[in-house]
């Protein structure tokens, strides 16, 4: 009776998650789009109307682009801050959604499992946002200084290979549990019969 009650517990708990994750999903996944969106809309004017027209313009001495440049780099840098904000919460409620589906799906519905999914969504989307995001800054960053997209890059590069390596461990985490529990079963059914 005792199992009983702690399994409603459990699946309570994994309903409730579920209901959590899809509200994160709903309030994180527009956000997130709206503001790539805006990001690459000023990313296109700037390149291809702002920037030319401010070519060989000086203000007070200074040349305008690279004010304008500076101007643009700001809005994309602020634009991006939000997205890596709301992709939190999207890669929270992806990673209770599939915590909860495969849990329910092995019978168990584990906080090890969305911890593991979490870090390996939010390590793959990082990565995603940041690469197309130097993809959008690396002109703005060499109109500055040409050596800085370079820094910037290996920077990037560096930080990837160690934000891929902590996600590829939180997933293989849940498949050697998964592996186990494939192996556990084959054993019982191989001495079974």
């Amino acid at each position: 009776m005792a199992e009983e009650e702690i399994e409603e517990t459990h699946e309570d708990l994994g309903k409730r998650a579920y209901i959590e994750s899809a509200r994160k999903l709903r309030e994180a996944g527009p956000s997130v789009f709206v503001s790539i969106g805006v990001a690459v809309l000023i990313w296109i004017i700037g390149k291809l109307v702002f920037i030319p027209i401010s070519q060989g313009v000086e203000f007070f001495g200074y040349p305008v682009i690279q004010i304008v440049d500076f101007v643009i780099l700001v809005a994309l840098i602020f634009l991006v801050l939000r997205v890596f904000i709301d992709i939190r919460g999207l890669a929270e409620g992806a990673a209770g959604i599939l915590a909860f589906e495969f849990g329910k799906a092995r019978g168990e519905v584990r906080t090890e499992s969305f911890n593991n999914y979490k870090a390996m969504l939010s390590g793959v989307l990082y990565v995603v946002v940041v690469s197309v995001a130097y993809l959008i800054f690396a002109d703005y960053l060499a109109l500055l200084h040409p050596a800085l997209a370079g820094i910037v890059l290996v920077v990037i590069v560096v930080w990837a290979v160690l934000a891929l390596w902590r996600a590829g461990r939180g997933i293989s985490r849940e498949v050697k549990r998964s592996t186990d529990k494939w192996a556990e079963d084959l054993e019982k059914r191989v001495k079974e019969s």
